[in-house]
């Protein structure tokens, strides 16, 4: 590495622990391994605290002036480009840094003195840089006593449940850390699902962030009202008309919709990895729960030309993502026109569309089906009603397999 990586490099590690105190434990290189003097005392600073304390650190910079001055760890402290899936790697960088210049100022030394005992000392020292390495720690006691006091305990394992019970019956709810995908055709009800079930967490207790890539927010909040009120959704939408009784039901749902404040609805026409990355961030240790609609609607951050490989790379980071934040992802997915050519419509997972990466990353996949929305003279045009089926086509770490649901598509009902 040049000067300018090495600094760059040492600057990322100070702005991963400045953002994200508890990497202190995962930081693995001695304060001597860096180069630059201030960072080499912040380093030396928080290993001897034990901690990293922002507002101890900004005191220590305001009293010491070889330390890093205040005005950088303020810009390190608000960095965007701090990402602590590369803190390891980071380290990494910085200790081979080290061993190459070490190496090669020993061997100087050595070239100045060449006598036999030098020889042998040089050796020794070439061994000990040799044996220099960044042990990740083994997780595998954390996972097993996670399990055995999960086993042992009183209380049973928490799970996000949606709030429609044949659902959970079958899948027991979801988990945090995992990505799931719910598929189906253009206007078969997966919006109006996730927001049944959005709305179900979010009356729970936990957060919960709706993304809306395809339809805008306003829109997003009339389905939720229509639901809530039982009130058909196109006389929300004409607005006028109302009976007063409906519009005091109206405005008692946008009052219980406020008061969550933990419900977050947003409507972006370009979303990425790393804005999902930011809102799931923002949990304050609570079970963060986030749809997004639709998945094949986002960018990457990294754009390629191939869109196929675009998704496949923006549906690990969503993974990624949903595991190291211990968020869960539920992402919306449309399906491929092929399904349309078959004499049995219901989905598979090779109708996903840029499907390969989809149906690797996902713990659970969910599809929807009716029959109705093929056979037009099956629906029931005065109730609304329609027969719909969830189908759980993967499940990880459980039962796959079909469940019946009742989908009134004029009021936004599951049930």
């Amino acid at each position: 590495m040049n000067n300018i990586d090495v600094l760059s490099t040492e600057e990322s590690i100070v702005s991963n622990l400045l953002q994200t105190p508890d990497l202190l434990g995962k930081l693995k290189v001695k304060p001597e391994m860096f180069e630059n003097e201030g960072i080499k005392k912040f380093i030396t600073y928080v290993i001897e605290q034990g901690k990293v304390d922002v507002n101890q650190i900004y005191f220590k910079s305001r009293k010491d002036k070889s330390f890093i001055s205040t005005q950088r760890l303020s810009q390190l402290y608000d960095s965007k480009q701090a990402d602590k899936t590369f803190f390891m790697s980071d380290q990494m960088n910085i200790l081979q840094n080290y061993v190459l210049k070490k190496a090669l100022a020993d061997a100087k030394d050595y070239q100045s003195s060449p006598t036999p005992q030098n020889l042998k000392l040089l050796t020794e020292q070439l061994n000990e840089l040799n044996d220099l390495s960044i042990q990740k720690d083994n997780p595998t006691d954390n996972f097993l006593m996670e399990v055995m006091d999960n086993i042992l305990s009183d209380k049973c394992k928490t799970f996000i449940k949606t709030g429609i019970d044949s659902i959970d019956s079958k899948i027991i709810g979801f988990e945090s850390g995992q990505l799931n995908v719910l598929g189906a055709r253009p206007s078969l009800g997966k919006t109006s699902l996730a927001l049944t079930m959005m709305w179900n967490i979010a009356r729970s207790g936990i957060p919960a962030t709706f993304f809306s890539l395809e339809t805008d927010g306003s829109n997003i909040v009339e389905r939720l009202v229509a639901m809530m009120t039982n009130i058909p959704l196109h006389k929300i939408k004409r607005g006028g008309g109302l009976k007063p009784e409906e519009v005091d039901k109206v405005m008692q749902a946008i009052d219980v919709i406020k008061k969550h404040n933990h419900l977050r609805i947003e409507d972006q026409a370009q979303l990425t990895p790393s804005d999902i990355r930011e809102v799931a961030m923002q949990s304050n240790g609570k079970p963060n729960v986030i749809f997004i609609d639709y998945l094949t609607l986002m960018s990457s951050d990294t754009p390629q030309k191939d869109r196929r490989l675009e998704v496949e790379k923006i549906s690990r980071d969503l993974k990624v993502i949903a595991k190291e934040t211990r968020s869960t992802i539920i992402a919306l997915s449309q399906l491929s026109r092929g399904v349309e050519s078959r004499q049995d419509k219901r989905p598979m997972m090779s109708d996903l569309r840029e499907a390969g990466g989809i149906e690797q990353d996902a713990n659970m996949i969910f599809f929807l089906y009716r029959e109705d929305y093929y056979d037009k003279t099956l629906q029931d045009d005065d109730t609304g009603r329609s027969d719909i089926e969830f189908i759980i086509a993967k499940n990880k770490d459980g039962q796959t397999g079909t469940v019946d649901l009742e989908f009134y598509k004029k009021t936004q009902r599951f049930y």
